[in-house]
């Protein structure tokens, strides 16, 4: 716009310089050689005004030049301001690996610092003027209040913060079954599988415990004991079932056996002993737990003769109680587990 008002006014000199210098001035002809070309006689008026033209066209190249690179540079920040605000929303949506490229040494400066910060909206932050990010902040509150939200739009891993709490959120809600999670782990971290488990371990049937055996965890070890022979959602296991759970459980040390051996005290004497029995034999630390299932049971001899085959520094409260025991002194093994658990 505003070279065609230069043009036009330029124009207009040019013209008006043209016609005063012939009406008032003169009116007589000349010719130039240039580059060896003579050039035509014409009005000193018409030379003025066709150097005058020159300078005009040389001025608006000039200012074209200038337009179209400050457009150009316009633009280019223009595209790192949305590139920014992209970056913005994938930091808030917690992306992991952000990398944008920027062309302006300002947003560069700014995007290397968003891409590398995790940023937590604040809730006022809902009410801006650009909708994408106001949206965005606007999930992501809705899942930090523990409702669920749908983010397939998003593209976010399946172990991203966000997508983790969220499904945790439909998981809370009913909106996915423990099963659901179970037979799909790749979707899902092994944080909610385990937590799918726990809610399976407190009513499923034994069948189903052990299709999903590879998500147990220790607390969903304790509720599958705690119903062997319980009169709520009583359990039928196998010795060998519990083994393999405790085999996936990976190395447990001898405070966690004895806390499964706490738990175990309503299933039969008989089960209760060859459970124990076949979990020392797996592995040493059990020996504890093992121990404490024998004193509970009144089995003092069979004890006996396990401390007596241990060396002097093992098994010291265990010797000890057992020592009680003897000498016709009456305490009871559970509350003393229970202080050394607690």
């Amino acid at each position: 716009m505003h070279i065609r008002r230069y043009f036009l006014a330029a124009s207009m000199l040019i013209f008006v310089t043209g016609w005063a210098i012939y009406i008032f001035i003169t009116k007589e002809s000349t010719s130039f050689e240039v580059m060896g070309i003579m050039l035509p006689s014409l009005p000193i008026a018409v030379w003025v005004g066709a150097a005058m033209s020159i300078l005009l066209i040389a001025t608006l190249l000039h200012m074209i030049f200038h337009t179209l690179t400050s457009s150009l540079r316009l633009r280019k920040f223009e595209t790192d301001y949305k590139r920014l605000k992209t970056s913005i929303v994938d930091a808030y949506l917690l992306k992991n690996g952000r990398s944008h490229k920027f062309k302006t040494e300002r947003y560069k400066l700014l995007g290397k610092i968003v891409d590398n910060t995790k940023m937590v909206p604040d809730n006022s932050l809902a009410i801006l003027e650009d909708k994408n990010i106001a949206s965005i902040v606007e999930v992501i509150n809705s899942i930090d209040s523990g409702n669920s939200v749908e983010l397939k739009s998003y593209n976010l891993a399946t172990d991203n913060e966000l997508v983790v709490k969220n499904n945790l959120n439909k998981f809370k809600a009913g909106e996915l079954e423990p099963e659901q999670i179970l037979a799909k782990k790749e979707l899902y971290t092994k944080e909610l599988r385990e937590e799918a488990y726990l809610s399976l371990a407190k009513v499923a049937p034994v069948h189903v415990i052990e299709n999903y055996r590879e998500s147990v965890s220790f607390e969903a070890l304790l509720e599958i004991i705690k119903r062997v022979d319980a009169k709520k959602y009583p359990l039928s296991i196998a010795n060998e079932t519990i083994a393999d759970l405790v085999e996936h459980l990976g190395e447990l040390n001898s405070l966690e056996y004895l806390k499964i051996a706490q738990v175990a005290i309503d299933i039969k004497p008989e089960q209760r002993l060859a459970i124990f029995e076949r979990l020392s034999s797996d592995n040493s630390k059990a020996i504890d737990a093992y121990l404490y299932t024998l004193f509970d049971l009144e089995m003092v001899e069979k004890a006996t003769e396990i401390l007596d085959s241990s060396s002097e520094n093992e098994y010291i409260l265990f010797k000890a109680f057992a020592d009680l025991k003897i000498s016709g002194k009456h305490y009871d093994i559970k509350t003393l587990i229970a202080l050394l658990l607690h």
